[in-house]
């Protein structure tokens, strides 16, 4: 397979990000580091890795399955939704040169993996890492999410000493109905897996994450893997699934035997007999420094106990600053968008959007629909994602894609829309166009799958939902009924398309 090496420093993609480094991997994609010159910040820059797939002009790669971007997808949700306290936010989502991409907020600092190269944290070091990954861990899994992969590596100590979890890549809702996108081997990493999802569990729970989070703890305290073998992966995994975790004192001496038995518990083979992330969380307490304690020595960069030895100072005196950090996890900021003095304006984007749809109604993707894909992020940054103008500049979107060859791009735009306008109430405007994003969604499924079964299923639902608000439907939302029915109809569904379209007709 190719090393992607299709991004260069100094390149600007989507005609606001400059690439300043990278590529690494991350997941599913390779990840760079960007320069975003609207805001002046480094943001991070994922793109579902050419190499696994080459795009539309390409002929030498492997094309990612349907679940791959779906499972991209997936990941752009749990940063809309998590972002901050721990989680990068999301900034932007879109595709460039057909690939889909993610941006996030970039961390200044060093993942823990890299830390413990250079290294030795002390016990208290120790222990305010993982408390911070256990407080956001507590976040994530009320917010109904799995990790799935917690380890040094996408633990993120910032230059201020504060942890972040990154890459959900492979994050699972909790909710067993969720449809799973994942393939092959079993999820995770080899020396943090839990035994459970070694053993083929489909719907792991929060137990999971603390495991990974206990043989994280582990690697910390010993400075090894809990368990070490010559051996090939397989080996360490039935380890991991039938051997009993050594004890953290028989590595090192004079450790408090509350905190050697709080590890036993989290890297239990039975997953009730772990404890949840806030039970270990404040099982940590009484080993976190306190405010105004002296730095560790030797000097830690970054120093992951800062945070709970700053002291800040108000007129009411010193403030621990854990106080406000444990508040902070109970309520945030309701935010407000505001638009910037050099974003498009409401009457810009609805010029723009008619003009596009005039564009690809006469002679296919031109300017106007470039203009539209390059302007969709400030508006959607402006305006908000559910915003009506901003969805259906991103149908628009979607249908440029579409026309464009870049079904894998059409299908996810269509999707995006489609879940945005999801609890739209029937006959309104959000509701005409969810419809007509889910019979786009139903055309993308048959090139993105090779098949047609699916695609005629989801397409049958929206002409009958179409059939029960005639006359009230834009001509456009029926005209894109009949093309995919008559594209059904070539690939041999041609009675049931007939029928369908003859009840489209009548009504």
């Amino acid at each position: 397979m190719k090393e992607d090496r299709t991004m260069e420093s100094g390149q600007v993609f989507a005609g606001r990000f400059e690439i300043t480094g990278g590529p690494r991997s991350g997941g599913m994609g390779s990840v760079y580091r960007a320069l975003d010159p609207t805001t002046g910040r480094t943001v991070a820059v994922k793109f579902l890795a050419r190499t696994f797939w080459e795009g539309p002009a390409g002929h030498g790669g492997v094309r990612p399955s349907a679940n791959d971007f779906k499972r991209f997808e997936r990941e752009r949700a749990m940063h809309e939704k998590l972002g901050g306290q721990g989680v990068p936010r999301l900034v932007d989502y879109d595709f460039a040169c057909g690939r889909p991409y993610l941006v996030t907020e970039f961390i200044e600092g060093k993942d823990l993996r890299d830390f413990l190269v250079t290294h030795r944290p002390t016990l208290t070091a120790t222990v305010a890492v993982v408390v911070q990954v256990l407080r956001i861990l507590t976040r994530v899994h009320a917010a109904g999410v799995i990790h799935r992969d917690v380890k040094p590596h996408n633990i993120v100590l910032a230059d201020d000493g504060t942890a972040h979890l990154v890459d959900f890549g492979i994050a699972l809702p909790t909710d067993p109905e969720a449809t799973r996108h994942t393939e092959g081997r079993t999820p995770g990493s080899i020396g943090y897996k839990a035994p459970e999802i070694i053993l083929g569990e489909r719907n792991p729970g929060p137990a999971a994450d603390v495991y990974g989070v206990g043989c994280t703890l582990f690697r910390l305290v010993t400075g090894e893997h809990v368990f070490v073998m010559s051996g090939p992966d397989h080996m360490i995994e039935r380890a991991h699934c039938e051997t009993p975790a050594p004890r953290l004192d028989t590595f090192v001496d004079g450790l408090s035997t509350g905190l050697v038995d709080l590890a036993a518990r989290m890297l239990d083979k039975n997953p009730a007999a772990r404890p949840s992330a806030a039970a270990a969380e404040s099982a940590l307490q009484p080993f976190l420094p306190r405010s105004g304690d002296p730095a560790p020595h030797p000097v830690l960069v970054p120093d992951p106990t800062a945070p709970f030895r700053a002291k800040t100072t108000t007129t009411t005196g010193t403030v621990d600053t854990r106080a406000h950090q444990t508040a902070a996890t109970g309520r945030r900021r309701p935010m407000v968008r505001r638009p910037s003095s050099n974003g498009p304006t409401r009457a810009d984007l609805r010029s723009l959007i008619a003009q596009t749809e005039a564009e690809l109604t006469e002679h296919g993707p031109g300017v106007h629909a470039q203009r539209l894909v390059r302007c969709l992020p400030d508006a959607r940054n402006h305006w908000g994602g559910r915003d009506l103008d901003v969805l259906r500049a991103l149908l628009i979107c979607a249908d440029t894609a579409r026309l464009s060859g870049d079904w894998p791009g059409a299908g996810a735009r269509y999707r995006a829309v489609a879940r945005e306008t999801a609890s739209a109430t029937a006959g309104t405007a959000e509701y005409l166009l969810t419809l007509e994003a889910r019979v786009g969604a139903a055309e993308c499924t048959v090139p993105e799958e090779d098949d047609a079964h699916d695609a005629l299923l989801s397409w049958e639902r929206v002409v009958l939902e179409v059939c029960a608000l005639l006359p009230k439907v834009p001509d456009r939302l029926v005209r894109r009924c009949r093309e995919v029915g008559q594209e059904l109809a070539e690939w041999g569904h041609t009675t049931v398309v007939e029928t369908l379209l003859k009840k489209l007709t009548d009504a």
